[in-house]
This record gives structure tokens, C-alpha cells and sequence, in this order.
């Protein structure tokens, strides 16, 4: 293992590494990097300009009404009339950027839309040490809007929002310990193929007076007339941390028309650095009893262009699935995960969170 200094020259080089086709670079100006990395100083947020249910239930999109004076069209996440049943799903993962901190947050928000209701599942997690710890559950249903792809406040969820409707701050009540998690500037942001909207940003977790800075990364997409909730779909998305202060992304699935295209993404030394091209293969397995099917417990992946590869093995883990009568179960999992990445002969420790669905 080399020093400090060495470790980060050689992510500077792999951040450098690729064509433009195949990657975006942003040098982030070096105060900003000092300040969001390395001093762990808040950045600044932006500003909280009205609450969501101001926005999400008085602005109703421009919409053409039929002749008959039924209004059945809907926009998609893209824009796209659409008159079929179709979930939204928001997913949310907070990492810390500090080595010394193990919490962190898996959020999902998913709003199916059907001719006659708005139903809304919320669910969420909290890795407190060593274990996870359910902070979100909660299903209800309203009158139909105009906007399904939004976030709305429930009982137990309080949205702070920017003009755009987007969520700002979200406040978490579970129990007497409400979290919130605020959600500062965009590190980067993009649609791809599949419609689907991709944002990495800076954010501020806090609870009982305690705040702790690290990334958020924000995956939001639409399924025409699901069979299953959009979380026990196949997709994997995680993000880890480097002993030397990196930041990695990654997400796969076997049906980007659905989930959207497979990338990785990664912070070294004041630059960011997006790849469109991303390997993975399950290297160990084990079996379940309650999902009647193995799991994997060790993955391996491979970024191309650099040539950064590693592999992650799974620490405290939990399953949420979905009842069958019989056969494998589909499910959705949550790991803390542990592992290496190496680059040029470098190699690193890294640890993270992971999450991961399987119909």
C-alpha cells in the first residue's frame, strides 16, 4: 500500500482516463473540494423555497382534455402522455464521506397510478452500526394528480421542496428520532436512454443535533403496468468509499429500457468522472431459507476503460420480499458491504452500502 499522496495521484489518473464519448470529467473548483471531501464543512444548500404540499398538489401540468370531458392522459417522467397504470419510483442512497461513520440511508418512494387512485408505498432504512433498522413503512392512497412522479408528505414524511417540485429536505419521523437528510448542491445529473433521471449530490444528514456530511445519489424512473413493485426488479446500485477519501458509484441491471442504463461513477482529488460501460459478475452465493433461492454474498466488477476493478462482500444484510406461494421469492436486499478496489497496480480497502433486487 502506498501513502496517501501516491493513493490519490493514481485516482486523479483514473479519473482522467477515457474518451468523451464514453465519460464526462468536471474539475469542481478546489474550495469546493476542500470544503464537501476533506474538512467535511457544509456546503451550501439550496434555498427551501415552499412546502411540497403547496407544489405537488397546486401545480397540475398543461394537459389536453378529450372530448368527452374525461382527462386521461398522464405525463410521464419524460413528458410522454401515458393513459396505462404505471409506477414512479424515487430511490434515494446517502453514504457519509468520513471513514468513522456507519450510518447511512436506503429511502424508496414508489406512486402507482392507476384511473381512479394514487397509491403510495414508502420505505426506508437506517444502517445504525451494525444493523439495519426500518425508519419508513408506510402505504396510502389519495385522489388522482396530475403529477405521480412527485414526492409527497405523509404522516410520518415531511418534504421541503424547490420550485421545480423537487424534494430539498426530507424529514423522517420515526419514533422520537426524526432524521433529516438535506440534499445540497448537484455533483452531476442526466437522463439516459430509458427516460430515467440519474442526480448525484452533495448532502447533510442530522439527527439530535448531530450532522454528517456525504453523497446522495437519486434514481428516478417509470414502469408502464408493473407485474412487481420496481424495487424487486434486477438492478444493483451501490456506493462506496475509499480508505483514501474516493467516492464511488455504480449501478447495473439486466433491463436498462426499464431501469435505465448501467454506469459507474467516481470523485478523486477534486474531479468527478462518469463511465457508461460496467461489468459485474457474482462470484459466491448463499442459500435462503426464506427466499427459497441463493443470494449472492460476494460481487465482483470491473470498470472498462480504466481498468478499475474490485470486488464486495457482504457484511450486515436484510431482505424485504415479496410473498409467493411457491418457488424462489423475488426480493429486495440491503448489504453494508466491504471490499477492494485496485487501479495501476493500486489497491485500496473500500466499504459501502449496496442494494440490490431480484424478481
Amino acid at each position: 500500500m502506498s501513502d496517501g499522496g501516491s493513493s490519490l495521484a493514481t485516482w486523479r489518473d483514473a479519473a482522467k482516463i477515457g474518451s468523451v464519448a464514453a465519460a464526462r470529467q468536471t474539475t469542481w473548483p478546489r474550495h469546493a473540494a476542500t470544503a464537501s471531501f476533506r474538512d467535511m464543512k457544509r456546503v451550501a444548500l439550496l434555498s427551501i423555497t415552499c412546502l411540497v404540499g403547496v407544489v405537488a398538489c397546486g401545480r397540475e401540468a398543461s394537459v389536453d382534455t378529450p372530448a368527452d370531458g374525461r382527462d386521461d392522459t398522464r405525463p410521464g417522467l419524460a413528458g410522454a402522455p401515458s393513459v396505462t397504470v404505471t409506477e414512479d419510483t424515487t430511490s434515494l442512497l446517502f453514504l457519509p464521506f468520513e471513514a468513522a461513520t456507519t450510518r447511512a440511508f436506503v429511502l424508496d418512494f414508489a406512486n402507482l397510478a392507476t384511473s381512479d387512485a394514487l397509491s403510495h408505498r414508502y420505505v426506508g432504512w437506517y444502517l445504525d452500526r451494525q444493523r439495519w433498522v426500518s425508519i419508513l413503512d408506510v402505504d396510502s392512497q389519495d385522489e388522482v394528480l396530475r403529477e405521480p412522479w412527485r414526492l409527497f408528505p405523509i404522516d410520518s414524511l415531511r418534504l421541503t421542496v424547490n420550485p421545480d417540485g423537487d424534494p430539498d429536505a426530507l424529514v423522517l419521523l420515526a419514533g422520537n428520532r426524526d432524521h433529516t437528510l438535506e440534499l445540497g448542491e448537484p455533483l452531476d445529473r442526466w437522463e439516459d436512454r430509458a427516460g430515467t433521471q440519474h442526480e448525484i449530490r452533495e448532502a447533510i444528514w442530522s439527527q439530535r443535533g448531530q450532522r454528517v456530511s456525504g453523497v446522495a445519489v437519486q434514481h428516478r424512473f417509470a414502469i408502464p403496468e408493473p407485474e412487481q413493485p420496481a424495487r424487486f426488479g434486477p438492478y444493483e446500485r451501490a456506493i462506496l468509499r475509499s480508505e483514501d477519501g474516493a467516492i464511488i458509484v455504480l449501478f447495473s441491471t439486466r433491463e436498462p429500457d426499464i431501469y435505465g442504463d448501467s454506469y459507474a461513477w467516481m470523485y478523486a482529488d477534486g474531479l468527478t468522472r462518469r463511465w457508461t460501460a460496467l461489468e459485474t459478475r457474482t462470484v459466491e452465493v448463499a442459500n435462503s431459507t426464506q427466499l427459497r433461492r441463493n443470494v449472492p454474498i460476494r460481487i465482483w466488477f470491473r470498470i472498462p476503460e480504466p481498468d478499475i476493478k474490485g470486488e464486495l462482500t457482504a457484511a450486515e444484510r436484510q431482505y424485504d420480499e415479496l410473498t409467493t406461494d411457491q418457488g424462489p421469492k423475488p426480493y429486495n436486499a440491503l448489504y453494508r458491504v466491504r471490499g477492494w478496489l485496485e487501479f495501476s497496480g493500486e489497491r485500496l480497502n473500500v466499504e459501502g452500502l449496496l442494494e440490490r433486487g431480484e424478481p
